[in-house]
Parts: structure tokens; sequence; C-alpha cells
């Protein structure tokens, strides 16, 4: 695993953030003028992208991504050139540099050609692929806020049916003011840290990061000998097509994903030790995420942590899901379940869930982990501990 986000850069930075419940959200002014708008965002930090927003406008989720990408093939002892195939989620890619392309294009000044050299949404996995010297089929996957969640499980799908013996899937997305702008006039963004599934919940903070997953066949890391830091044994999708942007309030996207995932790892419900959830601290979001869980596991649902990291690194998009693949393997590996930080009273609408603002030790072999997209994509991946 590889991972970058308004925590640091690595495993080890986001693992002792989980352990010590921290957060890395903050304010920041994105627009220059009389009325300057300050947000809280989960931006990442100079010891992890050592360059400004405005420096690095035209390939910024090319940079993040690249962190992620090394760190992984670093830890699983992947040397270039490789003929892994790679598999990025996006929503948003490199939009910034478009933007102030835009800008420049509007003021009637010279506008830089570099900025809009990144635009198009593939240039990541391009980038990527040709930085780390993968070899392979490239794929880039767009599906709103469940893009890198998609990325990975088609790379699960990919795998198993025998057409890849070894995929690099993740996501990424990186902070510009348009998306900002975007999500800020749909009346989304929260003022203060988000507080996912509290009564006073009242929105996200955007937030930007990368993290990549390398997944291979048994076969093959059998022949490098190699131990799997986890088992990916489930993927399941739905489209709700319910609204524009708000996720169906009964929950059956959530729930049609989250079974489909079960069905195909053989497994039952009683058998998911956690589930880390999308919890965005959106209305709607956190009504269909609980009513779904509600529909598949019953009573049972009291019984089970689940938990919420956007309070952490801000809500990243088109990467979200790859942070939450990456914390759901950290719990399952180290026994913990992330905080839902900021969190101080559960909304009476997700009565019994079993959430909490501090980390928790927990016996887990089974972890589920949902993202939940506009348009009403839902995908959701289950993973077990490679602990004996």
């Amino acid at each position: 695993m590889g991972i970058v986000s308004a925590l640091g850069a690595g495993i080890d930075a986001h693992r002792n953030a989980l352990i010590d419940a921290r957060s890395g959200l903050g304010p920041r002014t994105f627009f220059e003028g009389k009325h300057a708008t300050e947000f809280i965002c989960g931006m990442a930090p100079h010891s992890a992208l050592p360059f400004s927003i405005e420096e690095t406008a035209a390939n910024r989720a090319n940079l993040l991504f690249d962190v992620a990408c090394k760190e992984a093939l670093s830890v699983a002892g992947i040397q270039a050139p490789c003929t892994a195939d790679i598999i990025v989620g996006t929503t948003a890619s490199n939009f910034h540099g478009g933007t102030l392309y835009y800008q420049q294009m509007r003021n009637c000044a010279q506008a830089d050609n570099a900025l809009v050299a990144g635009f198009m949404p593939a240039s990541v996995a391009d980038y990527a692929a040709e930085t780390n010297g993968l070899t392979g089929k490239r794929l880039t996957l767009s599906s709103a806020c469940a893009s890198a969640t998609t990325a990975i499980g088609h790379a699960f799908r990919m795998i198993a049916g025998g057409r890849s013996s070894m995929v690099c899937a993740g996501g990424v997305d990186a902070l510009c003011p348009f998306i900002v702008a975007g999500f800020n006039s749909l009346r989304l963004l929260s003022k203060t840290p988000c507080m996912p599934f509290d009564e006073k919940r009242c929105g996200f903070n955007p937030g930007e990061g990368a993290a990549m997953l390398v997944l291979e066949s048994a076969e093959s890391a059998d022949r490098r000998g190699v131990r799997p830091i986890a088992y990916v044994n489930g993927f399941g999708e739905a489209l709700e097509a319910f609204h524009h942007t708000k996720a169906n309030p009964d929950g059956s996207g959530v729930a049609r994903a989250l079974s489909k995932a079960m069905s195909r790892a053989s497994i039952e419900s009683n058998q998911v030790d956690h589930v880390h959830l999308h919890g965005t601290a959106t209305i709607h979001n956190d009504i269909s995420e609980y009513n779904g869980l509600r529909s598949v596991f019953g009573d049972r649902l009291e019984s089970i942590p689940v938990c919420s990291t956007k309070s952490m690194t801000g809500h990243t998009l088109g990467a979200a899901g790859g942070l939450s693949a990456v914390f759901a393997i950290l719990s399952l590996e180290y026994g913990i379940v992330p905080p839902t930080l900021f969190h101080q009273a559960l909304d009476s609408q997700f009565a019994g869930l079993s959430v909490s603002p501090v980390p928790r030790n927990a016996h887990m072999h089974c972890a589920a982990m949902t993202s939940l997209g506009f348009g009403g994509e839902v995908a959701c991946l289950l993973f077990e501990s490679a602990n004996a």
C-alpha cells in the first residue's frame, strides 16, 4: 500500500494518526480578491508535497499519486520495468491547471499551454506508469466519489478472472478552487471540521490525497516469495439513479452493493467485523448508509464498530475509497478501529450505530468499506486479514 493525504505521506504517518486520533484538517483561503473565502480543508502538507497548490496546478494530481505509487511499489518489492497493469480512479484529476488556463484566457493574457497538459483524467495513469516503469494495461475510471473503490474492485475482478496477475489500483484527487466553489454552491461544505453521523452534522470538508494498492494473485505472490498484507475477497456495486447529488435515503443502493460483495466472498453478514463508512457528514449520505447497513445487518449492527475518517483527511472525492481501503486494512492489521473525530452526539436517526470519536481496540478478521458517488453510484469492498 501507499498513501498521501492531509495527514502526511506514507503508511506510518496514517497509522500513527489513527492511533493518536489526529486530524489533518485546517483553514485555507482559496480565492484572491476583495472577498476571500476561507474553508476548512484537508490539504497535503509541505512535508508530503513541498510545493504550493499554485506551483503544482498543472500536475498536482500526478505528483500526489506518484507519492502513493512509489511507496506501494517499494513495499511490494517491485522494481521497474514491471508488467503490472494500472487502474486509477479520479474525479477532478489535474483540474486546477485548466482553471488557471481559463482565467488567463478570460483576462486576455497569454495563456500557458503547460497548464492544460495534464488536464485529461487519464494523464495520471499515464504519468504513474511511465514514471514507475509499469508496462501493462492502463485504465482510468471516473464514478464520482466511488472512483477509487471501483478501480480497486475492477482490479480484483481482473485478477480473479485470470486476466491479470498483478494490478496497481487506487485513486487520486487534488484540491482546486473550482471544485471547492462547486461544492460550496451545493451548500455541502461545513464551516467547521465535519462531524459524521452527529446530530449537528452540516456537511463535509474538501480534501486531497492519493492511495494505491498492489493487488496480486496468490500464484504471483508465491513466485515472488512475498506475503500479503491482506486479502481482497469481495466487491459489489450498485447504481441507484435516485438523484443527481443525493443518495437514496432508504439505503437500497448501499444494501445491494454490500450484499453483492458478501455473496462474491461467500460470507454471511455475521462474519463482518467492522465497516469503514463513506461518512461524509452530509444529511442524506449518512442516512442512506445507515439504512443500508440496518437492512443488511439488522439488530447485529449495534455490535459492529463503524467509522468515518473524513474528519481526519477531508473528503478526497475520487481518492476517498483508496484512502478508506488503506485505513480498513490497517484496522485489520493492527486491530484498531479508526476514530470518527469531532463526533459528539449520535443523531437519533442512527439508533445503535457503534461510532466513537476515539480509536478502539478490536479483534477483526473481515472489514467492509463503502463509497457513495453523485448520480447514485455505490461501491463496496471486503478485506480479510492475512494474520493467522
